[in-house]
């Protein structure tokens, strides 16, 4: 590769590089890597029908109380941190589940826009996978999509502590931010300190 081509491709991902910077809002450090903890009640309807058929993950709401309204979840995360206080409840939206194997159910449909709901400062979580699997004493999914207004992608787990019934079960989960990669501010640097390196070595030629 020759130098300009070198320098051509560091510009190009020290541009990309600097949008990314810039656009990250401020907030983005504020919950990057700080866990929201929380926990509640569940239950699975339909769970008993065939492969490829729809069920329903309906979270209580903060009287305990199933329905087709969105539940509550109780934020169990420290007070320190930046999704409210310790015990507050926030809202959590009822799931649609596609039946892949006789123990697995999938995320069925689009993305569940904001599945978590009603934290401070307008946090909210968008829902991308859910992937559940029953093991012989209980449920346990892996959660994954993204914090907005951040963006920031995010991940989890929810282990209910027993089986999904017609009465329910408490489940605990978990969802991580993941920060935003501390390359990136030096990968625009670099980028740049090659553009003015490859500027001095044009104007040397010409001269």
């Amino acid at each position: 590769m020759s130098l300009r081509a070198f320098g051509l491709a560091l510009g190009a991902a020290a541009a990309f590089s600097g949008v990314a910077v810039l656009e990250a809002p401020v907030q983005a450090a504020d919950i990057a890597g700080k866990t929201l903890d929380f926990s509640g009640r569940a239950r699975l309807t339909g769970a008993g029908g065939v492969v490829g058929s729809t069920s329903t993950l309906d979270f209580a709401n903060g009287s305990g109380k199933f329905g087709p309204s969105a539940g509550a979840a109780i934020n169990l995360s420290p007070s320190s941190l930046p999704y409210g206080v310790f015990g507050s409840t926030f809202s959590i939206s009822d799931l649609s589940l596609t039946k892949l194997t006789a123990s697995t159910w999938g995320l069925a449909g689009a993305p569940v826009a904001n599945w978590l709901s009603g934290l401070p400062s307008g946090i909210a979580f968008t829902l991308e996978s859910f992937s559940l699997t029953r093991t012989t004493t209980n449920f346990e999914a892996v959660i994954a999509g993204f914090f907005t207004p951040s963006s920031l992608p995010g991940g989890g787990d929810l282990t209910t502590q027993g089986k999904f019934t017609l009465e329910g079960t408490s489940f605990s989960a978990d969802v991580t931010p993941i920060p935003t990669p501390a390359l990136l501010p030096g990968l625009v640097g670099l980028g740049f300190a090659a553009l003015r390196k490859r500027g001095q070595d044009n104007s040397e030629q010409d001269a």
